[in-house]
């Protein structure tokens, strides 16, 4: 088990490097695809400085989309959360960069800093990114997606702070934090998924995306509170098969993947 599962957090690394980020930021596909690709590349060697500098392609992609945010003026919720979704794929590049070179900061060491780099990219960039696509919807459903992206942007700093103090007010109220935002946004999806008909193939995307984070968000908040309480939970190796494979895959390409089809 030891040997399969640091290769499958890898792969889900590069799945979002090479497409949840660009589906999520846009900037141009061969920088992600070259960020990616070095990223494999240092995967390959044991940890240090060479497979750190190997991630730094990534880091410096990801501050080119943050950097091009900064120059357009805007003041409202959209900007805002288009604005933090690219500060949480830097931290996931820094978590990166921290992974491979081996470093314990914070008192946090391996698996814990290359899944923070994992939930940056997919349950922060990714997730507030989808949630702000509805914030476009009208109604009770608009407010539901304010709500959506407030949760969803809060919550990775109320987990990281739940790590790095061992406190479970932050690592289980972290955890339902993000709950409560990628549930909403994937109730919102579902209903957008099951309103007027539009393209058969955007329906369906939109409609897996909706569907599959039910049951994973509930293993996460039962880790969360297993850390801490005698409540049972699945082992880090099975939380990466089914939470984590669930939501990067259904729920984040699916949904970032829907307006394109």
């Amino acid at each position: 088990m030891q040997a399969t599962v640091p290769a499958l957090v890898h792969a889900v690394v590069l799945v979002g490097i090479g497409g949840a980020l660009p589906l999520a930021l846009g900037g141009r596909w061969r920088w992600w695809l070259a960020a990616a690709t070095a990223a494999a590349a240092a995967f390959a060697l044991p940890r240090g400085p060479a497979s750190a500098a190997l991630v730094l392609p990534f880091a410096a992609v990801a501050a080119a989309t943050l950097l091009a945010w900064v120059r357009p003026a805007g003041r409202d919720l959209p900007h805002a959360a288009a604005g933090l979704a690219r500060v949480y794929a830097v931290v996931a590049a820094g978590a990166l960069v921290q992974s491979r070179a081996g470093w314990r900061l914070l008192g946090l060491g391996e698996p814990i800093v290359e899944l923070t780099a994992v939930h940056y990219m997919f349950a922060g960039c990714a997730a507030l990114v989808l949630a702000a696509r509805r914030l476009g919807d009208g109604g009770a459903a608009g407010r539901a997606a304010v709500a959506a992206v407030v949760l969803t942007g809060a919550a990775p700093p109320v987990v990281a702070a739940g790590f790095v103090t061992g406190a479970a007010a932050p690592q289980v109220g972290g955890a339902v934090l993000v709950a409560l935002g990628v549930c909403t946004t994937a109730a919102l999806e579902l209903r957008r998924a099951a309103g007027r008909p539009r393209r058969w193939r955007h329906d369906l995307l939109l409609g897996v995306s909706g569907l599959a984070v039910w049951a994973p968000m509930v293993l996460a908040v039962a880790w969360a509170a297993g850390q801490h309480w005698a409540v049972p939970a699945l082992s880090i190796p099975a939380m990466v098969r089914t939470h984590g494979v669930a939501n990067a895959v259904a729920f984040v390409l699916c949904g970032l993947a829907a307006p394109r089809s």
